[in-house]
């Protein structure tokens, strides 16, 4: 009886060796990348003018601490702006907006400011391939008097886009995880 017990407890235990043993490593479908860098490109509606302000944080999250422009633009006009994400941690620098452009279906870019120092925020072409925004495009006008405040973009990835406002901007239904977020500081003059 008891060799029958040791035998047992042996077989199950070989068992569970082979069996775990067999399991396969989860495959990872989206291996998040280092954004260390976000450039904005700003170009008053009419003008052939574009200026940059960049947000860098060249070691990601912690250690170093970003650096970031503050946006200096006029009141009482329109901005068409574009996003560039970098990761400038390697040597060959990886400029991520093209695989966001890839991938357009599993990313969105959501845009707000403090104090309604920006507003009427909308999305240009490119468009995913279902027709959703994506956002690396965007349009955006200032208010009429001179104001300080904050605008936040957020990238998130996966994101709900048949949540309620979605695809108009609203960040509240869009779930998902966010890929980056930052803010710039503005000063409208």
């Amino acid at each position: 009886m008891k060799k029958n017990f040791y035998f047992n407890a042996l077989a199950i235990s070989m068992m569970i060796i082979v069996v775990s043993s067999c399991q396969k490593e989860p495959k990872i479908i989206n291996e998040e990348e280092l954004i260390t860098t976000v450039v904005l490109s700003v170009q008053k509606f009419g003008s052939s003018t574009t200026q940059q302000f960049t947000f860098n944080d060249p070691d990601g999250v912690g250690g170093i601490p970003a650096t970031v422009d503050s946006i200096i633009i006029e009141k009482a006009a329109q901005y068409n702006v574009s996003i560039t994400l970098l990761n400038t941690s390697m040597p060959d620098i990886d400029t991520l907006s093209n695989e966001v452009l890839d991938e357009g279906d599993l990313h969105q870019f959501f845009y707000s400011s403090t104090t309604n120092v920006l507003s009427g925020f909308t999305y240009l072409a490119p468009n995913d391939l279902n027709g959703n925004p994506i956002g690396l495009n965007f349009s955006m006008d200032t208010w009429n008097w001179e104001l300080n405040g904050l605008f936040k973009i957020t990238l998130r990835h996966a994101p709900n886009n048949n949540g309620v406002g979605v695809n108009t901007g609203d960040i509240t239904n869009a779930n998902g995880e966010t890929d980056i977020e930052v803010e710039f500081p503005v000063r409208i003059y």
